[in-house]
């Protein structure tokens, strides 16, 4: 950044000052919006709650684990944190939660630019709402119109209605009730909603985050503009998750008794028949009892018996295991986990697929049946069926040769038995029948009591460990909305104070020019609001004439040590007063007692500030092209004073730079040199004409005139090129034309020399 485009922070506070009107009226406007926008805006609460998602194979409930593992019994594995925050925020789930709170129905009271909840408190309530299509709303006021009548106004309608009775709408049915021990001054406002579209909003100010990397915990936030409703709505939706895991569980445990229950008929079936053919045999034949070798036969065979029988259950049971995939190909339902297969491998296959078809029956709610995430997650189903039927064919593999080998010592035992009595021998038979039914039955119905159980202690994936609460609103804070607006109300005027110092191009101060050029800053001289062209007289005070004594004592300080005899007057652009400044400053010299002349060589455009002035016709142009004329015969006295000379322009010549170049110039000034005291060579602007560098050689000085709210600052750029470059000898700065009326200079010089005479 250059130095003049540098922000003068205190040149802007003086000009925020001047501009103290406009604060006055932006400040109090802030505050006021910031308090009715405080008025008008609804609180916006947040309940927390935080929820303990529970690992199920080291679970928090220690006594209740305890047992179940006593019994052998295995629950389902724990599912990722993440799969647990999607099934917090679905919409089915929030959809129940706003049905069994019913705030899909709000109600307001009307007060001044404001409506506050009333939900709890309303003497209006929502009987029945039958929405004509889907997501159909209803928005609007409620007004008593006496004898158990309403008028219902909507933005585009009005609707009469009576409470208890069905009102009939475009967007549907809405059946009213009114409470009379709960009196209103006013109208109700009311907002009916479909369940799903308030679902929608309340999961939109859902938030559910896992606590840390390490830990199970869900931290539930939900933002909502009643505090009271927000905690019931984070209360209700845990109790639902809760009550929809322990229901998925126990789908489970239902398909497995159903299974067990379906075993156990057809073997109580059989063993019915064995203990009724022992029976009958024994009555027949007169045998009560076996002999000793019988008994010992019996108990090995038992023995094989129960252990071909464990076999033939697990036999049994990955047979329906896979008949029961087999028959459910495009049908997905859960499977029995909880049956005691020894294979551990098969057991954690089926906890996925149970894993895998809760996550299908959530997406297929949420995202729809055609969704791309549900696709794929079937087709993982299908493939994990598969693996399962063909681990299923492995299994069972393994099993009947193990079941062949047991089969094969039960046939020895049979072998022995040959050598009882034939009779004998039969009962035997019949007695093992008889045994291994039995054992079978026995062990069915343990597996179901271990199920029935299960059924019963079923417990919740979560645990609430800080129930929902809200506290402050979080929004919208008070003091921060008083903050913005003081900071509007302060930074608002001030934008427009800057706005206005940046559009302004114009040089206004002398700061602007001590921030743009090196040169020194001689003096700063008045606006003058005269007819006259001359302002500085002998016993003149005011602050113009002022302020050009000023400049003439300046200039000792502009080169200490140095005399200063011949000074180049000029400027930028026409306009800035260059001639005016000349003129009135060769008077102050004049008056301090000085010889003074005023050489006027701008050749192209002769100023009318000499006009006034009696002069002789012949002036520089006709001394530089006529050899024959003398100095004192274009010398001529101003009239302003005995010390003051003037030599005009002259004709108007065709090669005035080729004059200004000429030798016989540089003759006359140094003529001029040993009869004045002070010269002053009033010069073209030289943005305009390069005649001042041209005639750099003949002066000690450069007074550069700039005009204030007149000349441009970029011609700032241009200045500074010519200091920088040493294009004039010993430049210094005057701004001339300051308007002593504004707040910048008027306090320094109008209170100390008055106004202009």
């Amino acid at each position: 950044m250059n130095k003049e485009d540098k922000i003068d922070y205190g040149q802007l506070l003086r000009k925020a000052i001047k501009y103290w009107w406009l604060y006055l009226l932006i400040l109090p406007l802030c505050v006021g919006l910031s308090v009715l926008y405080l008025r008008k805006t609804h609180p916006k609460y947040e309940a927390t709650a935080m929820l303990l998602i529970k690992d199920e194979e080291k679970s928090g409930a220690v006594v209740e684990q305890a047992v179940l593992d006593g019994l052998g019994i295995k629950d389902i594995k724990k599912k990722g944190l993440e799969n647990e925050v999607h099934i917090l925020k679905s919409t089915p789930l929030m959809e129940n939660v706003v049905r069994n709170l019913e705030t899909q129905y709000e109600y307001y009271s009307i007060e001044w630019m404001k409506r506050r909840d009333i939900s709890k408190d309303s003497p209006v309530k929502v009987v029945d709402w039958k929405p004509a299509y889907n997501n159909a709303t209803v928005e609007g006021d409620v007004h008593f119109v006496g004898n158990g009548g309403y008028l219902l106004k909507l933005k585009e309608a009005e609707y009469q209605g009576e409470f208890g009775k069905e009102l009939r709408m475009p967007e549907g049915k809405l059946t009213l009730a009114f409470n009379r021990s709960k009196e209103s001054d006013g109208p109700i406002g009311i907002r009916v909603l479909t369940p799903a579209i308030k679902a929608l909003e309340l999961i939109e100010g859902l938030d559910v985050k896992a606590v840390g990397e390490e830990a199970s915990i869900l931290r539930l936030t939900l933002k909502d503009h009643v505090a009271s409703r927000a905690e019931a709505t984070l209360t209700e939706l845990i109790k639902l998750y809760n009550q929809q895991s322990i229901d998925e569980k126990n789908k489970v445990f239902e398909n497995s008794l159903n299974l067990l229950n379906e075993r156990i008929n057809l073997i109580a079936q059989e063993l019915s028949a064995a203990e009724s053919n022992v029976e009958s045999y024994k009555r027949s034949n007169s045998i009560y009892e076996i002999s000793a070798e019988g008994s010992l036969l019996l108990s090995e065979m038992a023995n094989h018996n129960r252990e071909i029988a464990a076999t033939d259950v697990q036999l049994q049971i990955l047979n329906s295991i896979q008949d029961f995939l087999m028959a459910n190909k495009e049908n997905f339902e859960f499977v029995p986990t909880n049956i005691s297969i020894n294979n551990l491998t098969l057991t954690n296959q089926l906890a996925q697929f149970n894993t895998l078809l809760s996550d299908r029956d959530r997406m297929k709610t949420n995202l729809g049946p055609s969704h791309p995430d549900l696709i794929l997650v079937e087709k993982q189903i299908r493939n994990l069926r598969q693996t399962i039927i063909e681990n299923i064919r492995g299994i069972k593999a393994d099993i009947q040769l193990n079941r062949n080998a047991k089969e094969q010592l039960s046939s020895n035992v049979q072998n022995r038995m040959l050598s009882l009595p034939r009779r004998e021998r039969v009962l035997v038979d019949l007695e093992r029948n008889k045994t291994l039914k039995e054992n079978l039955y026995l062990y069915l119905l343990e597996k179901r009591e271990q199920s029935a159980i299960s059924l019963a202690v079923t417990t919740a994936t979560g645990r609430v460990i800080e129930p929902a609460k809200a506290f402050d609103p979080i929004s919208p804070k008070k003091a921060q909305i008083y903050l913005i607006a003081l900071f509007l109300g302060l930074a608002i005027p001030t934008g427009i104070v800057f706005a206005i110092h940046s559009l302004n191009n114009k040089v206004m101060t002398e700061d602007d020019v001590q921030r743009a050029v090196s040169a020194p800053m001689a003096g700063v001289l008045a606006l003058s609001r005269r007819k006259s062209r001359v302002v500085v007289k002998e016993n003149s005070t005011s602050a113009a004439a002022e302020m050009f004594r000023a400049l003439r004592a300046n200039l000792a300080f502009i080169a200490p040590g140095k005399k200063i005899q011949t000074m180049i007057v000029t400027s930028s652009i026409p306009g800035e007063g260059k001639s005016f400044v000349a003129l009135n400053f060769g008077v102050t010299q004049a008056l301090a007692g000085k010889k003074v002349i005023l050489l006027e060589l701008d050749l192209r455009k002769p100023s009318q500030q000499f006009d006034d002035l009696e002069t002789s016709e012949e002036g520089v142009v006709n001394y530089l092209i006529d050899p024959s004329l003398k100095v004192d015969d274009i010398i001529e006295n101003t009239g302003l004073h005995h010390n003051y000379d003037v030599i005009r322009c002259g004709i108007k010549p065709p090669n005035p730079s080729e004059l200004l170049l000429s030798e016989r110039l540089r003759e006359l000034i140094n003529i001029l040199r040993q009869r004045y005291d002070f010269i002053i060579l009033d010069t073209p602007p030289v943005v305009v004409v390069a005649d001042a560098v041209q005639i750099k050689d003949v002066a000690d000085a450069t007074m550069y005139v700039l005009r204030s709210g007149y000349t441009p600052k970029a011609q700032l750029r241009y200045v500074r090129d010519l200091v920088e470059k040493d294009k004039l000898p010993m430049p210094f700065m005057v701004l001339n034309a300051v308007n002593l009326n504004k707040d910048t200079y008027g306090g320094y010089y109008t209170s100390y020399y008055g106004k202009e005479d």
